[in-house]
C-alpha cells in the first residue's frame, strides 16, 4: 500500500486509517463531526498528498489540451486554473481534474488519486487520436507523471486566510507574494521558488468544502515540515471522511459517482464546464448518450440514503442515489441521485428505499449548506 509523507503524522495522531485507491490515508482524527464542524466554524487541514500532479509540456501542448478538455486552457492569465473533464471519445467520463500552466509553458493537471493511471494512459493514447486528426499540426507533447515529487496540504475553513497570512513568511513568501496571497482569487495560484528544490511550492485557492480554502503544493520532501507549521500554529487535522460529507453539503461531485465511464458530465450536472462552442474529444457523442439528469435530496427525518439506493416516485421506480451521506451541519441525510431526463421539473418529493422501508425526501437546490 502506497503512503503520502505524513503517514507517520497520521499514526502519531492516531487517526483512523483506511485503504482509499491503493493508499493508507486517513478517514478521521477525533470524528467525522467535529472535523466538519472545524472546517465550517474555524479551519482545519486535509492530508491530500495522494492526489495525482501530471505535467503536458511541448510545443503545441496547450492545443492539445484545449482538443483533450472539456474547456480551453490556453488564452487565460498565467495565474489562472481551469476546472476541466476528460472524457472518452463515447462521452463517457475518464476524469475530472484541476489544470495549472506553469513558469514554463509546462501544464500541470491536478487528477483524482485512483484514476491517474488510468489518466495517463488515456492522455498517451489521445496524444495518438489527436495526431491522426490535425496531421498537418506540429507538435512535441511530452507527459510525465511527476505526482510523486508533490505533496499536497490543503487548508480549509473561514479562518484559512488569516493562518495562510500569519505563516506566509515562514512559508517563504516575500512582501509582493504576501499581497499576492491577501488578495487570491478563486481559481488563481501563486508561485514560489523553494531554495534547493526543482519543484516550485504553489499555493491556489480552488477547495472542496464550500469554505474558503487554500491548498499547498509542496516539494515532496517539505510536506512534513509545513504540516508541523500548521500543526503547531493550532491547526487540526481532518480526515477523508469528513472531506467527503463537506463536498456533497456543498453539492460538490465526485468521480466514481456523480461522473465517471457510464456517467456523462452532462449526467452529472456539469454541463457549466463543458463548451460545446470548439470541438473537443467526447463532445459530439455526450450530447447523443445522456439520459439522465441529476437532482439533490434531503431527508424529512434522519433517513441516511447510501449509494445504490433506488428512488421513487408515485410508487414508480426513477432513479438511483449516487452519493448519500448524513450531514453533520444539517443533521439529516443528504444525496444526489441520477434519474431520467423525463423527470418532472416541478417534482418536490420522492422517496427512497432506505433498507427495505421507503423514507419521504425532499427534492431541494444545491448547496445543501448554503453560505
Amino acid at each position: 500500500m502506497k503512503k503520502t509523507p505524513l503517514n507517520e503524522r497520521h499514526l502519531a495522531l492516531r487517526a483512523r486509517m483506511v485503504d482509499y485507491a491503493g493508499w493508507d490515508m486517513p478517514v478521521q482524527y477525533e470524528g467525522i463531526a467535529e472535523e466538519v464542524k472545524a472546517v465550517r466554524e474555524k479551519v482545519a487541514m486535509f492530508d491530500v498528498s495522494h492526489m495525482g500532479e501530471v505535467l503536458v509540456s511541448g510545443e503545441g501542448s496547450g492545443e492539445f489540451l484545449n482538443w483533450l478538455l472539456s474547456r480551453d486552457v490556453t488564452g487565460k492569465q498565467k495565474d489562472q486554473i481551469t476546472y476541466a473533464i476528460l472524457c472518452y471519445e463515447d462521452g463517457g467520463t475518464v476524469d475530472d481534474l484541476l489544470v495549472y500552466e506553469m513558469d514554463d509553458g509546462t501544464y500541470m493537471l491536478v487528477v483524482n488519486a485512483a484514476n491517474k493511471d488510468k489518466d495517463v494512459l488515456h492522455i498517451n493514447d489521445s496524444i495518438e487520436t489527436y495526431r491522426k486528426k490535425f496531421p498537418d499540426r506540429k507538435d512535441e507533447i511530452k507527459v510525465v507523471d511527476d505526482s510523486a515529487h508533490y505533496g499536497q496540504i490543503a487548508v480549509q475553513g473561514p479562518e484559512s486566510l488569516q493562518v495562510m497570512l500569519d505563516l506566509a513568511e515562514k512559508l517563504g513568501l516575500n512582501a509582493e507574494q504576501k499581497e499576492q496571497l491577501q488578495g487570491l482569487k478563486r481559481y488563481r495560484q501563486i508561485q514560489v521558488d523553494k531554495e534547493g528544490f526543482e519543484r516550485k511550492m504553489i499555493i491556489s485557492r480552488t477547495g472542496y468544502t464550500g469554505e474558503n480554502g487554500y491548498e499547498i503544493y509542496l516539494p515532496a520532501e517539505l510536506t512534513v515540515e509545513v504540516w508541523d507549521l500548521l500543526y503547531d500554529y493550532g491547526v487540526p487535522a481532518s480526515g477523508l471522511g469528513a472531506r467527503d460529507s463537506l463536498r456533497l453539503e456543498a453539492g460538490l461531485p465526485l468521480y466514481g459517482h456523480e461522473m465517471a465511464e457510464d456517467i456523462t458530465p452532462l449526467e452529472g450536472d456539469m454541463g457549466f464546464f463543458v463548451d460545446f462552442s470548439r470541438d473537443f474529444q467526447g463532445g459530439e457523442a455526450m450530447k447523443t448518450r445522456s439520459t439522465r439528469k441529476r437532482i439533490a435530496l434531503v431527508s424529512e427525518g434522519r433517513a441516511i440514503p447510501r449509494d445504490g439506493y433506488p428512488v421513487f416516485l408515485d410508487d414508480e421506480e426513477v432513479g438511483v442515489i449516487s452519493s448519500g451521506s448524513f450531514s453533520p451541519t444539517l443533521g439529516k441525510g443528504i444525496a444526489f441521485a441520477l434519474v431520467g431526463k423525463d423527470f418532472p421539473e416541478d417534482a418536490t418529493e420522492v422517496e427512497v428505499k432506505v433498507r427495505k422501508k421507503f423514507e419521504n425526501f425532499k427534492v431541494i437546490d444545491t448547496p445543501f449548506v448554503k453560505k
